[in-house]
């Protein structure tokens, strides 16, 4: 998700300023709305994940890079049965929660 977006930026007041802290010195509002950044919106479609391997083990990492591999020598095959993008995706996370 767009990192503009997060709550943080938007309406956490972390210093008890009685306001959004980005805007306890702000002349403005200077908050950027959902679709005013559609390039930012955008990335989540253009960007994906790789696996965060904690440990070296060369079995999983060659079987993760040969699925990788096969997704990608058959996008054509699958973007015809793509239903297309959910309404929100993406996360603010930097690792998955298992």
């Amino acid at each position: 998700m767009p990192l503009h977006l997060h709550p943080l930026f938007n309406t956490a007041d972390v210093y008890g300023h009685g306001r959004p802290t980005r805007l306890a010195h702000a002349a403005r509002d200077v908050r950027q709305r959902p679709g005013r950044l559609p390039v930012s919106k955008g990335i989540g479609r253009r960007t994906f994940a790789v696996p965060w391997f904690k440990r070296c083990r060369p079995g999983a990492i060659v079987q993760c890079a040969c699925a990788f591999r096969k997704v990608a020598l058959r996008a054509e095959c699958l973007q015809s049965g793509d239903p297309g993008d959910p309404p929100h995706l993406g996360g603010w996370h930097f690792f998955f929660h298992q």
